[in-house]
């Protein structure tokens, strides 16, 4: 079997050793097909670095992890259920780690830092990050249809809006921001604007991490401070 020689994300490095993490008591069969599995998921980022997420096919990504083909098929429908296999594992790692580091301070500077890591994954391997963006735009337009892997990464928008809304919620609480939207609205309109802004800031040649932040952030202004004219001028 082909070993892999491509750098990978910080992210991606510790999710890949998955198997030599896996409790003990598993079976022989059950270490075997997270084995599988850790295999094609590397064989499918390696592939998709080398030759672009176009260009590479699944029967070559088959062939680098060094089972059949429709072995693979049985882990990840098509190719970009592969893809999001990838994001899917970095991403569960990183939302771990999001609640415990945006817990004090003002509401824009908590939702400046509960954003900047995505921002750093996503500018970590543009290679990935542009076809797995891209595809989850297709996915919500209902073009194609929907692997498991692909589900899982669209499910985790839900569980995004949540940690958002316990944030808001809180701040609504100590009566920092108005309370005529519930936590989950007002999570939503933020959500909405990260979604949008990432692809626009992904499509730069070179995506730069401070860069694209520091406009989302006066997105997220722009929305928390309204639009709503001074006291005793028109309305526009």
């Amino acid at each position: 079997m082909r070993q892999s020689t491509l750098s990978t994300s910080p992210i991606a490095s510790s999710s890949a050793s998955e198997t030599e993490a896996a409790p003990a008591k598993l079976g022989l069969r059950e270490r075997g097909k997270l084995e599988k599995r850790r295999r094609i998921r590397q064989a499918a980022r390696d592939v998709f670095l080398e030759k672009g997420y176009d260009d590479a096919t699944t029967r070559e990504i088959a062939e680098r992890a060094d089972v059949a083909i429709g072995t693979l098929f049985v882990y990840a429908k098509d190719k970009r259920d592969l893809l999001m296999m990838i994001i899917n594992d970095d991403l569960d790692q990183l939302n771990q780690t999001l609640v415990e580091t945006v817990q004090t301070g003002t509401l824009i500077d908590q939702l400046t830092e509960f954003f900047r890591k995505r921002y750093q994954y996503w500018a970590s391997e543009p290679r990935l990050s542009r076809p797995a963006v891209q595809e989850t735009f297709d996915f919500l337009s209902g073009s194609t249809g929907k692997g498991p892997e692909t589900v899982r990464f669209y499910a985790r928008r839900g569980r995004i809006v949540d940690l958002l809304s316990a944030i808001i919620k809180n701040k609504q609480a100590e009566k920092k921001i108005c309370t005529d939207y519930s936590p989950e609205e007002i999570a939503s309109l933020f959500m909405t604007i990260y979604l949008t802004e990432v692809r626009r800031w992904l499509s730069d040649e070179h995506p730069q991490v401070e860069t694209g932040i520091a406009h989302l952030r006066k997105l997220m202004a722009l929305a928390l401070c309204g639009v709503k004219p001074a006291a005793g001028e028109a309305d526009i």
